[in-house]
């Protein structure tokens, strides 16, 4: 596996127990913006809306699924491993 690190993603949404999902944020060729979401596997404690640098290990893998309209969609799912979070601003008050 890559070492990937993710200098500033927000949390979009906890998985109770395992870890969080979080967007990271780019600016496309067009000038339009793009995210990428990750699965992070982690302990950390983190709220929605918070702002974290990740690090660790990345890992992706093709998944299937079906739209509301029954059309078989793929997607490569993107997760980190062994990460390490850091905090960097909270939702409620910037550090």
């Amino acid at each position: 596996m890559a070492t990937v690190t993710i200098k500033s993603a927000t949390v979009a949404r906890i998985i109770e127990g395992h870890g969080f999902a979080a967007a990271e944020s780019f600016k496309k060729r067009d000038g339009s913006e793009g995210k990428s979401y990750y699965t992070v596997w982690s302990d950390a404690r983190v709220s929605v809306g918070d702002t974290v640098s990740i690090s660790g290990l990345l890992g992706v893998k093709l998944e299937e699924y079906t739209t509301r309209d029954g059309e078989r969609k793929q997607t490569a799912a993107a997760s980190i491993n062994n990460a390490e979070v850091k905090v960097l601003q909270t939702e409620d008050a910037p550090f």
